[in-house]
């Protein structure tokens, strides 16, 4: 997830897989049931979905970038690259 902020273009199929691991990952490092729903154990955990940490991870990047005194990101930012 280091670099998540960066995709671009992905496929859904690659969205979906990044989805499946996370949700994975959760169950397992929480001790959840395979069969136990996701929707209550985000809740029951206050965690964000895959979404939202897509989502969230490209705007603070997208920020960081506008507030960046580089030149070069600047100059990106500027010509819409982000």
């Amino acid at each position: 997830m280091y670099d998540v902020a960066l995709w671009k273009y992905y496929s859904v199929t690659a969205f979906n897989k990044f989805k499946a691991a996370y949700n994975k990952c959760i169950k397992k490092f929480f001790g959840y049931a395979r069969c136990d729903s996701m929707s209550g154990i985000f809740l029951e955990l206050r965690l964000p979905t895959a979404v939202t940490i897509v989502h969230n991870s490209r705007a603070l990047f997208a920020r960081h970038c506008s507030l960046s005194f580089n030149q070069i990101i600047q100059w990106y930012a500027d010509i819409a690259v982000l």
